[in-house]
Formats: C-alpha cells, structure tokens, sequence
C-alpha cells in the first residue's frame, strides 16, 4: 500500500464494519494539521501591525499567539481522552467548527481583549483538532506506517506555516490584520466535510470518560506558571511568586490525584521510562525554541532589517517550505534507519541557525537570513516523524495518549517559550511600555541576541538528550491497529 494509492483497510475493533479509505483519511488529518499551522504562522507575521493599531508593546502583543497556545496546551490532554473514549470523528468535527467560527469572531475584533478571548474560544478547536489527528494515526495505520502518518501531520503543519507568512505579509500590504483570521474560514468549512466523509462512526460510550479534577488541575498549573514567565517583567515580585507557588501546588495536585484515580487522565507509569521522559522533554524543548524565534523573527525583520510584511513573509516561508519538503522523507527514512540519529542532528541544525542569526545580527542580509532559515526548517523536519514515533514507540501500551502528548509537547513548548522569548528580551533590551515603532535598532538588537542564544543552548542540549535514548522499535501493535 501506498499513501498515493486508494487503499482501504477494516475499520478496528469499537468501529462499525467499513472499510476506511487510508488516504482520504490522511488527507483529512494533512488539512487539518495545515489549518493548525496557518493560523500560527500567519498570527505571528500581523503582531508588529496589531501591536502598532491597538497600541501594545511587544510582552502586552504577545498574548494574541500566547492565549491561542496556552488554552491547547491546558485543554489538548482532556479532549485527547475525549477522542479516545468517545468519539474521534465527533471531536474532530466539533473542534473544526468552533476554530472556523472564532476565527470569524477574531477578524471581527474591534479591541484588543475581543481579540484575545475570540483566540482563547479558537485555541478550545484547535486543541480539539490536534487531540484527535494523531489518535487517527495510531489507530488505523500499522507500525510500518506510523512514522509516515505522523510526519504527515508534520508536513501538514509546515506547510500552514510555510503559505502562512507569504499569505499574511500580501494581506497585510493589501489590507487590514482582521483578514489573516477569515483566511480560515474556506479551509476550516472544507475540513468539516472531509471529516464526515472520510472518519468512520465508532460504536462507543457517549458519556466522555474524563478524569475531569485531574484536567482542571493540569489546566491551572500550566496557565499559571506561563502567567509567572510573563509577570517576570514588572517590578511586582508578588505576582510571580503567587503565580509560580499556584502553578507548583496545581501541579501536585495533579500528581496526586492521577495517582488514585481509576481512570486517569494520564497513565503517568509512561514517564517512569527514561527514554519517553527524555524524549518528550526534547520535544518540548525543540517547540520552545522554535516558536520563541518565531515569534520575535517578524519584529527582528522590522526593526533591524526594513522589510515589508510580504517581506517578511517569504523569509520566515523558506524554513516551513523547507519543513514541508523533507519532513515525510525523513520520517520514512527513520522507519529503517532508527529514530535517534534524526533526534540528535535536529538539535545541530537548529544551533547551527542559531549561531549564523548571533554572528550576523548587526548586519544581516536576506541571503545569509534564507541560510538561517532553512537550517531552522531541517531542525524541525528532522524532529518531526522521527522524535514523534519515538516517543509512542516508547509509551508502550499508551499509543493513542502519547500521539496525543507529543502536540502537547509542541504546545506546552511553544507557550513557554513565546513568553520566555518575550520577556527575556523586553528585559535585556529594556524596552517594556515602548509601541513597536519607537523602539531602536540598538536597543533591538541587546534584547534579540540573549534570546537567540537562549535558543541555540537549547539546540544543543536536546542533541545531547537524544543521544542517551536507545530505538525501541516494536514489531506489534495493539489490537486496534490495521495490519
């Protein structure tokens, strides 16, 4: 069988009999990975524009992409549950439609909070959307087929990013930021289609079995220390230590009440592996770095460079394009080679990125930015299927969870270090309070290289993690799996 082919397999076991048609099912799950990955890429391509149109500074801008983040995060490991014990089909669907219709909502913002709370109801969709695409893949393709069904959902993903800063860089010389958001609404429609369409019914419990105290729990710990990174940059130490001593309790709290719950949100036995540990904190590590550098990239091209927003655009395009080509190669690759080598040189690409950004930040030019980027690109292409299959080939029994934890892994990653990357540098730049347009080349330029070094330490570090996490590859798959 082939991905290009029109094959079809028996739906598993739960799931009435009906053959599922592998491809329309991977396209699907590819166009619902983009969607995820348009909205991110495009959102952090406008925030220069909204910060200057409703007068915020850098840190005050950055909860549009940190709310969106932070709410997939807390609510992904939940849903994941949902769509295992409920229904994948309907948690997909209902997940498209409130991302279709908030995206509608954010184009419509009038002011600064209506914008964040119309992303705070969107990233509730979109964590719906990225809980049930990977269970898709654990639960209808075989262990030959799961690196290339994940690095699918990779490749889908960076194309969104990819046609995302091209696309919001015209909108934004030819128009208003309002239209990077109903840029969603023709693929968000097509999406709920192809879902009924192609995710077959599943005979199960209608009542969602959802360790809920243990959500709320991991809900709270995960908002309130990302609120304790951000508070780092005022002068009230009271509200970081009260946000940071909330974050560690709710944490406990979570630890201790998955540990006597019957049915868990979590089996926390998968972290007594070191290898799923190690690897799953890569992954977050991996996703800290590069949406931190997302993030502060499109502010560095500004300041720093002059380049318009289709500029800017097609810059931060060349590393998603670079993503998108080589992210299923890779994961088939691995499927043979083995899944370490790629973790380790992920982590090399992404430090050598970094380190042409820190030798050249004083005179960047948009060749030597073009290199950057598509070092940046293979980073992330090489993590993608390969850490993504290593992480369920370690979970053990715990496939259709750990698919779901490695985009927690990208969420939990990305809200951390989109507000560390923001803090980090209003600091060392001093320039919190102070509207995009008025900050200085010079003062930029302090605060961008600390946290592009920020970002290169990390590149290392998860190259060296990598090297102590043996390949466990298995031969069998849990009964649920195709053959």
């Amino acid at each position: 069988m082939t991905l290009g082919s029109s094959a079809v397999m028996t739906a598993p076991v739960g799931i009435p009999n009906r053959k599922v048609n592998i491809s329309l099912l991977l396209a699907v799950v590819f166009i619902s990975a983009f969607i995820d990955g348009l909205d991110g890429s495009i959102v952090n391509i406008a925030l220069p524009d909204i910060a200057t149109d409703m007068s915020a500074d850098t840190t005050m801008v950055s909860w549009v992409s940190i709310t969106y983040m932070l709410v997939l995060a807390s609510t992904l490991v939940p849903f994941a549950k949902m769509a295992s014990t409920v229904s994948v089909r309907r948690i997909m669907t209902i997940g498209l439609t409130i991302f279709t219709v908030s995206s509608l909502v954010c184009g419509l913002s009038s002011s600064f909070i209506m914008l964040v709370t119309a992303r705070v109801v969107q990233g509730l969709g979109a964590a719906m959307i990225s809980a049930a695409g990977p269970i898709c893949c654990t639960r209808y393709l075989s262990i030959s087929r799961l690196g290339t069904g994940l690095g699918i959902i990779t490749a889908g993903t960076a194309l969104g990013f990819a046609l995302g800063p091209a696309v919001g860089g015209f909108i934004l010389d030819m128009t208003t930021w309002h239209w990077i958001f109903f840029i969603n609404l023709i693929p968000g429609a097509v999406g709920v289609l192809g879902i009924v369409m192609s995710v077959p019914k599943e005979n199960v419990s209608s009542k969602p079995d959802v360790d809920w105290p243990g959500a709320v729990s991991l809900c709270i710990a995960i908002a309130s220390g990302t609120f304790c990174i951000e508070s780092l940059v005022t002068p009230d130490a009271i509200v970081s230590s009260a946000s940071f001593s909330v974050s560690i309790i709710a944490m406990m709290a979570f630890i201790h009440i998955e540990r006597r719950s019957e049915k868990p949100l979590l089996n926390l036995s998968m972290f007594a592996y070191n290898g799923f540990m190690i690897i799953f904190l890569s992954m977050i590590l991996m996703n800290m770095a590069y949406m931190g550098i997302l993030y502060i990239t499109p502010f560095y091209c500004t300041v720093c460079m002059g380049l318009q927003s289709s500029e800017i655009g097609i810059l931060v395009m060349t590393s998603a394009i670079t993503t998108a080509i080589f992210s299923i190669p890779v994961a088939r690759w691995s499927n043979s080679s083995g899944r370490r080598m790629f973790c380790v040189v992920s982590g090399l690409f992404l430090a050598g990125s970094m380190s042409l950004l820190i030798l050249f930040a004083r005179d960047m030019t948009i060749p030597m930015m073009v290199v950057s980027m598509v070092l940046k690109g293979l980073g992330w292409a090489f993590m993608g299927g390969p850490m993504a299959s290593n992480l369920i080939e370690h979970s053990r029994k715990e496939r259709d969870m750990a698919s779901s934890l490695m985009n927690e892994a990208y969420y939990i990653g990305g809200t951390v270090g989109t507000a560390l990357i923001a803090v980090v540098f209003a600091i060392m730049s001093s320039t919190s309070g102070i509207g995009v347009q008025d900050i200085t080349e010079s003062a930029f330029i302090d605060g961008f290289v600390p946290v592009v070094a920020i970002v290169l330490s990390i590149g290392i570090l998860v190259s060296v993690l990598s090297v102590f996490v043996k390949d466990d590859k298995e031969k069998t798959f849990n009964d649920r799996t195709l053959t």
